[in-house]
């Protein structure tokens, strides 16, 4: 996994501070960047943390679906969509202004929020997001299952150029608690080997994107087993590809040019040992002020430079069960797949998600 080294360096040597409106943080971020992984070498779950399968691959399952709210991955504990969920409901119920984010009324009112929909009091309804765009695709004359449409152009039809999966529906956006961020998938095939093209627009380069590759890794998988095919190749282009630097004033750090110099000047310096990235680490936790409680990991600097301070191990394998799609993704998780020969670095990483 050395390429998503690659990436954490670029953006912390090279990245920009930007503040988001959305999250209402702050972010070290490059407009874009690429990296494919051969997926002959083996499967690229990340060995540098822990990255557990069952998460990524119940989204994708959910995805392909075509569902649109959180109520089936929260039954299954995973959590993934709670935070976007829950701002949908303050958004739809005009209530956004009286829970402000990073406050304690927010928090307070989101944990009263995931205790109504464990008791299916709230549905956790996102709007026409990612899967249901890719199974439900509104038009005038009823709706277009992409899914199907995908699995079909490849069988019978594959050298053309047609075979895509598109969340990112402009007519639709206003109405999604969050708009797609991985939202083109292409897949190309040549000869009997499938690869697939994902761009995506908003890229939280710690916590999500190690969710995106094993991700649309699998599914590459799961579509070239559904065809016939060899999975070979899964290119990853990323755009506003960013680090959470966390809110004030753990961010003030990141106000001063003078601080952004010495931090990338000290990055992009001649690294000779992996431990050199420590120092580092111990070097930005010495100049910034602590985060408080409430904001505790919304900085997600200090867990990327632990993160590089590891060295990748060897790829694991990924098993597939031989099992219709459309099948697979009504069934539990460990009864479609497996991942053997995974040994990643196990360390606590503190990051948590933006909402």
């Amino acid at each position: 996994m050395q390429q998503y080294h690659y990436l954490l360096k670029e953006i912390l040597v090279n990245g920009e501070v930007q503040y988001e409106p959305r999250t209402e943080e702050y972010i070290l971020g490059i407009p874009g960047f690429q990296r494919t992984y051969d997926l002959r070498e083996g499967f690229p779950l990340m060995t540098t943390k822990r990255v557990t399968i069952r998460l990524p691959a119940e989204e994708l399952f959910w995805k392909l679906r075509g569902e649109r709210n959180v109520k089936s991955l929260f039954d299954k504990n995973v959590h993934i969509w709670d935070a976007n969920a829950f701002d949908n409901y303050l958004k739809v119920k005009k209530l956004k202004n009286k829970f402000p984010k990073h406050t304690q009324v927010w928090a307070d009112e989101f944990e009263a929020w995931k205790e109504k929909l464990s008791r299916g009091k709230e549905d956790g309804d996102l709007g026409p997001v990612y899967g249901y765009q890719w199974r439900h695709w509104r038009t005038n004359n009823g709706e277009i299952d992409q899914l199907e449409n995908l699995l079909m152009g490849i069988k019978e039809k594959l050298g053309s150029r047609y075979h895509v999966l598109n969340s990112y529906n402009v007519a639709d956006l206003s109405e999604m608690a969050l708009g797609p961020c991985p939202f083109w998938h292409q897949f190309t095939v040549y000869n009997d080997s499938l690869d697939l093209h994902m761009v995506q627009r908003s890229c939280d380069a710690f916590l999500g994107v190690p969710f995106n590759i094993a991700q649309d890794s699998l599914l590459t998988h799961l579509i070239a087993r559904e065809t016939g095919l060899e999975p070979r190749k899964f290119i990853h282009t990323t755009i506003n590809t960013h680090i959470y630097l966390g809110v004030p004033p753990r961010s003030d750090f990141w106000m001063e040019p003078e601080n952004v110099f010495e931090f990338q000047m000290r990055v992009g310096s001649e690294i000779g040992e992996r431990s050199d990235y420590e120092e580092i680490r111990d070097w930005y936790l010495n100049k910034v002020p602590e985060e408080n409680e409430l904001d505790f990991g919304k900085d997600h600097i200090p867990d990327v430079l632990a993160q590089l301070a590891k060295k990748p191990r060897d790829l694991s394998r990924l098993e597939l069960e031989d099992i219709p799609l459309l099948q697979a993704i009504e069934m539990p998780i460990g009864e479609v797949l497996q991942i053997q020969g995974y040994d990643p670095h196990k360390w606590k990483t503190n990051s948590q998600m933006a909402a």
